[in-house]
Formats: C-alpha cells, structure tokens, sequence
C-alpha cells in the first residue's frame, strides 16, 4: 500500500513538472499569419518596382512574426515566466514582454537571432522573411 502511494505521487509530481516546464505557444493563427504574410508580399512585391520605406507598422507585424517563431524554438529560455528560463538569456530579450519583448536587443544580438532560426525547418518561407525583414529593421533601428 505505501509502495502504490509512493509511486501515485512521484507520477503526479512528474506530470506537474513537465506541465510547468512546457514552453508556452502563443505564436499567431494560421489565418492571422497569412493575413500578415499577404501584406509582407506586398511590401516586397513594392520594394521590387520602387524604394520599399519601412513602416511603424511593418516592423510591428515582422516583430509578431518573429515573436512567435521564437516562443516555440527559444521560449524554455528566454521567458521569464517559465521556471526553465535562464537569467543570462533573459538579459538578451524576454519573450513575455509582448510587443516590447525586443527593446533590449542590441546589434551584437540580431546575428545570433538570425542563425539560430535560418536552418530550423518548422520554420516556414514567409516566416523566415518576416525574421530577416524584423532583423534589418531593427539593425536600423538602433543605428539612429
């Protein structure tokens, strides 16, 4: 009897931790994703026939993109609400600071964002652009 209990709440505990240990997905809608993806194409396809300005609100959407993207590769570390999070990663940027997660990111950072997201093949075409676009963005961003 003691054995059966023993075991009952070592397997409760597991089930615990690896619900808490989970990385979160809040990534956009498939629908949302397309939405944002059409008005990237867009953009591009402007960029091709004229000068392409950035806009307040394109580096909005690549930053959503690129947020999300991240939740599901670099989350377990880089969101301060999860007990798998590193203090060293959270310095670099938190991915539970919403639309600001990236206002800690300096130029030494995009390089690194960059590479750990070219090779990953969950990552769609469109999403990758939408990283690259935010990447660029941002690296101009802070060079004002």
């Amino acid at each position: 009897m003691f054995n059966s209990t023993k075991i009952v709440l070592i397997v409760f505990a597991l089930v615990v931790f690896s619900a808490r240990t989970c990385v979160q997905d809040t990534s956009t809608s498939s629908i949302e994703e397309e939405e944002i993806t059409t008005t990237i194409e867009t953009k591009a396809d402007k960029a091709n026939t004229e000068a392409f300005t950035p806009t307040k609100s394109s580096f909005e959407e690549c930053s959503k993109i690129t947020r999300g993207v991240l939740i599901t590769h670099c989350g377990s570390c880089h969101q301060s609400s999860l007990n798998s999070h590193k203090a060293g990663a959270i310095k670099f940027f938190d991915l539970d600071m919403g639309t600001h997660w990236h206002t800690s990111l300096s130029q030494e950072n995009l390089p690194g964002i960059a590479r750990r997201t070219q090779n990953k093949s969950t990552i769609t075409k469109h999403q990758k652009e939408a990283i690259a676009t935010f990447l660029k963005l941002k690296d101009l961003q802070l060079q004002k």
